[in-house]
């Protein structure tokens, strides 16, 4: 989406340490489709401290003396290249698995009296198995078991029973401890704290936007949590604004619950309304921000601009613009199909750019000039919009009679994504040319899920009398993810029909490991080597 196209929702912020004070612009606004709910929420009546932080603008049209540009993104350059499943457990680590299981097991005990007896890994084979059908997906559950369309990675980890009977009890908190009259979300609130604890540790970069994501949800028991947004692909969900990076990497959410959105106190929700108090929220974890973004004709403050008409008439690329250097502040109408305005505290008119439009008078492309404003605007937005594409690529699927158990599979995804996104940037920190498509990805992921052992084996070489004089340095044959190859768990020996080792180019085997699938040498006398236990081994 061009800033050309009108005021946009999208508001970028463009993190800069500075030892001076940094103004925050907290008059942008987010485009909520329902205007009626930010109206609701604002206070009628204004208070003495709300008229002490009222300020007197005083617009010049002049040159803006604060012009500043994001540093660029630096990051720690990583040790080794993880595996998939790796990345994915930084997010969704141990400590979520165990409280998963034992919450399960719990709310089994209350629904109907027994336990069902689950541990961490069959939660971890669960949610491998629902990141797959996220990607193979299928009219009914019933159908990854059927005789005609049984789907091996899937009916192989567990009876379809079982997936069902997991699917029904999966649950995240003790009911008995709770209150939804405090919490609407207390359903699922281990799972987001956790998720947001997680992200919140990422080496960020130094450019975000913040917008609104929709997680599709149709069903009427979450009340009114269910949001209706028709500008939207889905209509119908939860609403969760998301600050992201320009990778589509998500850095920080708040879930949209209404006016408890913001907590009991409501903070700066009674004062600003509810699309700046979000900007204002989303930016509480970022240090020192400088702000970028619309702004709507009626939150301009006293600044007179040149109305839409007039610069209509002086054709496109036209702009103009005032500035009150004393607050930092510096706002830019400017036409193009039509009128945006944007107001930011670090960009201004210039440098004025020039930018190729298509004209239907002249059938051809011409140049427009562009002031660096909408520049640096429509180079840094859109982060939310990627992370939401993303998501929609391989949604795992989250039909259920329970509405949380669709924020628990969109953070699911987000995690998801968020992995892919941190391997992508370690790979080309590393200088790796080739990276993996997020589809691989993700089934490289549910892969190590579903059967890599518990702990992994310490790294060890393998010794030179053992090492084969030649390895297969592209193979055509697939091999297991690294989580299944080096786990040490039931790598057994099997014979199977005399072929090529799929570890050395000029092996020959009846053995193969039973696990991983591969043909394996075992080779004796002079030219000794034992390929099954090197392929094992880092």
């Amino acid at each position: 989406m061009a800033a050309s196209g009108g005021e946009h929702s999208d508001f970028e912020i463009l993190r800069r340490v500075k030892d001076d004070e940094v103004f925050v612009n907290l008059q942008g606004e987010l485009d909520t489709e329902n205007e009626s709910e930010s109206s609701a929420e604002e206070v009628e009546d204004v208070t003495a401290q709300q008229c002490k932080r009222t300020k007197n603008f005083s617009w010049r049209k002049k040159r803006f003396e604060h012009q500043s540009a994001a540093n660029e993104n630096t990051f720690r350059m990583p040790d080794q290249l993880l595996s998939p499943c790796s990345y994915f457990t930084r997010f969704f680590d141990e400590e979520l698995f165990q409280l998963i299981a034992e919450q399960t097991n719990l709310y089994s005990c209350q629904l109907r009296g027994t336990s069902i007896n689950t541990n961490p890994d069959e939660v971890r084979s669960f949610i491998g198995m629902k990141l797959i059908m996220g990607i193979v997906k299928m009219p009914s559950v019933d159908d990854y078991w059927s005789e005609d369309t049984r789907y091996q990675k899937i009916a192989n980890v567990m009876s379809v029973k079982r997936f069902q009977c997991l699917s029904r009890m999966i649950h995240f908190q003790d009911n008995a401890m709770s209150d939804p009259d405090q919490d609407r979300l207390f359903k699922v609130r281990p799972v987001l704290e956790h998720m947001r604890k997680k992200i919140l540790k990422i080496e960020s970069e130094n450019q975000f936007s913040i917008d609104e994501m929709m997680v599709p949800y149709k069903g009427i028991k979450a009340g009114s949590l269910r949001q209706y947004l028709p500008s939207k692909p889905h209509h119908w969900g939860f609403k969760i604004f998301v600050r992201a990076g320009v990778s589509g990497m998500v850095y920080d959410f708040l879930v949209y619950t209404g006016k408890s959105s913001f907590g009991a106190e409501q903070g700066p929700a009674k004062e600003l309304g509810l699309g700046a108090s979000v900007v204002v929220e989303l930016c509480k974890t970022i240090n020192n921000p400088m702000d970028l973004g619309t702004i709507r004709k009626n939150r301009l403050k006293g600044c007179h601009l040149e109305d839409d008409h007039k610069l209509k008439r002086q054709g496109r690329g036209s702009f103009d613009y005032r500035v009150d250097n004393e607050v930092r502040v510096a706002i830019v109408k400017w036409f193009d199909n039509k009128a945006v305005t944007l107001a930011s505290s670090c960009a201004a008119v210039s440098p004025v750019k020039e930018v190729r439009r298509f004209s239907k008078e002249q059938k051809k492309q011409v140049g427009v000039t562009c002031p660096n404003i909408v520049t640096q605007y429509n180079v840094h937005m859109g982060g939310v919009d990627l992370a939401d594409m993303m998501v929609a690529l391989y949604r795992t699927p989250a039909k259920s009679h329970r509405w949380y158990m669709s924020l628990f599979w969109q953070m699911a995804d987000i995690a998801l994504n968020n992995a892919w996104l941190l391997y992508r940037r370690d790979a080309k920190s590393l200088g790796e040319v080739k990276h993996k498509k997020l589809k691989t990805f993700r089934l490289e992921v549910a892969d190590g899920l579903i059967h890599a052992g518990k702990k992994k084996a310490r790294p060890s070489k393998p010794r030179e009398d053992d090492v084969p004089t030649k390895y297969i340095q592209r193979p055509v044959t697939p091999r297991p993810v690294d989580d299944i190859r080096y786990d040490k768990v039931d790598h057994f020996p099997v014979f199977s029909d005399r072929g090529r080792c799929k570890l050395c180019s000029n092996g020959k085997s009846t053995i193969a490991c039973q696990k991983c699938g591969v043909r394996l040498c075992i080779v004796t006398g002079k030219n000794s080597g034992n390929c099954f236990q090197n392929f094992h081994e880092k």
